[in-house]
């Protein structure tokens, strides 16, 4: 085999693993709380869930306000789900403010694109539910694939 075809086949496996590697995001809050929230997930469509959850705070509740949602508590450090409201406007980034005992904090919600029933029954359990393993796994049988054809066709031009 070739140095030139080895070359290409390792820079194909490189750029499809590096593709298949989610972004890093930061859990936990942002400002200046002195108590820990959270907001699951951090980028959803309109009229989908969202999980709000708070820790740390001695409060028996904290407030939770967003354009997007109505007014939620949190009681006693349980967690709580809302529906984003479907009329809000996809595209934009919202915040969500905990509030707890006068101190307060916020973590930002980025609304994604409004869902189609229709994709969301295709894509439902098929490519929605794939973990960080499985797209490296399947990166690699795909540039694995590539670099063979990749082999076949310079064998078989020159012999």
């Amino acid at each position: 085999m070739r140095l030139t075809s080895v070359g290409s086949a390792a820079l194909l496996s490189a750029a499809v693993l590096s593709l298949a590697a989610p972004a890093a995001t930061a859990d936990g809050a942002g400002g200046p709380a002195s108590f820990g929230f959270t907001v699951s997930p951090r980028s959803v469509a309109p009229g989908e869930t969202v999980t709000l959850a708070a820790s740390g705070c001695r409060a028996p509740g904290v407030s939770v306000s967003s354009g997007v949602f109505g007014p939620v508590t949190l009681h006693h450090g349980h967690p709580a789900t809302v529906v984003v409201d479907p009329d809000a406007k996809a595209g934009k980034r919202y915040e969500v403010t905990f509030a707890c005992a006068g101190r307060k904090g916020s973590a930002p919600l980025s609304l994604s694109g409004t869902p189609d029933k229709r994709i969301r029954a295709v894509l439902s359990g098929s490519l929605t539910d794939l973990d960080t393993t499985e797209l490296v796994a399947g990166g690699v049988l795909i540039a694995a694939a590539l670099g063979g054809v990749l082999h076949l066709r310079r064998r078989g031009t020159h012999g």
